[in-house]
């Protein structure tokens, strides 16, 4: 495994992704995370119990259950606009990939392209993030670490609803390399700047790790809960994980990130566990105060 080793992030993508698009967005005064996403979306043609906000969907308090009718090879990103939420937003919080590809086409439509050309465009080559975009990529890669239990070298994402779509969604299929996400990692503990260059508003990322309330240990498309962090970073920790076997922590409080990749997909809650165990022995090795 090279050190430009390229793995598959799956819902990392939710995070680093398609939340970062959501925060373009905001950034151009297009977006409020309070309005229905109807209000974007309005050939939606669901059976919503009521409102149901852009922010309900980034928490995962949307009603929507992680139940994926619309996960047909060629037709996702069609089915998902007939995809109806179980109940009424707020509690309780169910994770749910639908989510995210609801918001991710909320971006497409705001900002005009796909999700792919225009985060490349707006942020990640900006920043100088080369080997960051969306599934499919160049095949073969030799540098593309194979996933566990993966026959052949398909470079295609691991979630089957981002695979079968066929093109760019929101909820995974993003790939990447530890350099490319550390430099945008750096970019969020610098509150949006990158070498001089603002890229994200102050305001929008510090927006997206408030947690309103208690319901969900989401703020905003990441994760703000001590209970997946390691023991040396702080409660203001932004996080996420991917079932492909990744994670992701950034500290804005002691300005320190951590980022586990490896290609483990079995045993999720064991697996979490594992990274978590990673990320403290590199914190220690990194920062031995801590």
């Amino acid at each position: 495994m090279p050190e430009t080793a390229l793995f598959d992030l799956a819902s990392v993508t939710k995070a680093v992704g398609t939340t970062s698009g959501l925060a373009l967005c905001m950034d151009r005064g297009l977006l409020d995370p309070d309005a229905p996403f109807t209000t974007y979306l309005p050939d939606y043609r669901g059976a919503l119990p009521g409102p149901v906000t852009i922010r309900a969907l980034a928490r995962h308090l949307s009603g929507f259950s992680n139940q994926k009718p619309y996960d047909v090879e060629g037709s996702v990103v069609e089915r998902i606009l007939d995809f109806s939420p179980s109940r009424p937003a707020g509690e309780p919080y169910e994770y749910c990939c639908g989510n995210y590809i609801l918001l991710g086409l909320v971006v497409e439509r705001l900002l005009g392209g796909s999700l792919d050309a225009l985060l490349r465009e707006s942020l990640f080559h900006p920043l100088g993030m080369r080997d960051t975009r969306w599934a499919p990529i160049p095949n073969p890669d030799p540098r593309r670490v194979v996933r566990q239990g993966e026959a052949g070298t398909f470079a295609v994402a691991s979630d089957p609803p981002a695979r079968h779509a066929g093109r760019p969604v929101g909820n995974a299929g993003l790939f990447s390399t530890v350099d490319d996400l550390g430099v945008f990692s750096r970019m969020m503990l610098a509150r949006g700047t990158w070498k001089g260059r603002r890229l994200l508003s102050g305001e929008v990322v510090d927006f997206l790790g408030v947690r309103p309330d208690r319901r969900s240990p989401v703020a905003f498309g990441w994760r703000v809960d001590a209970a997946l962090n390691p023991a040396a970073l702080s409660e203001r920790t932004l996080s996420h994980t991917g079932w492909a076997g990744n994670a992701i922590w950034i500290d804005p409080a002691k300005q320190r990130y951590t980022i586990v990749l490896t290609n483990r997909v079995t045993d999720h809650d064991r697996a979490i566990r594992v990274r978590i165990d990673i990320a403290e022995l590199a914190l220690q090795a990194v920062f031995p105060e801590a």
